[in-house]
């Protein structure tokens, strides 16, 4: 995949090993109510340039049993990079960049995730069109399928180029929004 994933971003990583393009099975039961030992789901990030991992923008793939879910996107922005996603979604020409790629992709059946306040930030303007992406301290687009056909075949790379490449503008201004830190 990392490989197909070099046609749309040539500077994509895909490291076959733990704790880089793919997650631990294990879990952090540590402040977790449920002390299982072992995840349920394998999950494998793709991501963009030479900053660490979680604090790019990343293609991601999650596997669980029934179903499959790609996204693109930053999980959770450090602090410098959602002051600076903040500044950017206000302004006006970033900002409208931003909100038709994501509407555009929610009417293509995306879900958007990272949305985690219920009030816009102080100093910022509820008013603005953008406001309701003022609400996220990240932001990725999914979409999940149930288990494909194509999932027990070498098609199944192909399966996964279309929906990462519908997501690519988004990939692409959040690391564009990290180019500008």
């Amino acid at each position: 995949m990392g490989k197909k994933l070099a046609m749309l971003v040539p500077t994509i990583n895909a490291d076959p090993r733990t704790n880089k393009s793919l997650f631990r099975i294990n879990r952090d039961t540590r402040f977790s109510s449920d002390k299982s030992p072992y995840k349920t789901n394998l999950g494998i990030v793709f991501w963009d340039g030479n900053m660490p991992r979680m604090e790019s923008s990343v293609f991601y793939f999650h596997l669980e049993s029934e179903s499959i879910m790609l996204g693109a996107g930053i999980y959770m922005f450090n602090k410098p990079q959602l002051q600076k996603y903040r500044d950017s979604v206000i302004n006006e020409k970033l900002g409208n960049e931003l909100f038709t790629i994501t509407e555009e992709l929610k009417n293509k059946g995306y879900d958007f995730g990272g949305k985690n306040y219920k009030k816009v930030p102080a100093g910022y303007d509820s008013m603005n069109k953008n406001s309701g992406l003022l609400l996220h301290n990240g932001l990725y687009a999914d979409k999940s399928f149930d288990i494909p056909e194509e999932f027990y075949s070498e098609d199944f790379i192909d399966f996964c180029f279309e929906p990462y490449s519908e997501m690519l503008p988004v990939q692409q201004w959040l690391t564009d929004l990290n180019r500008r830190l």
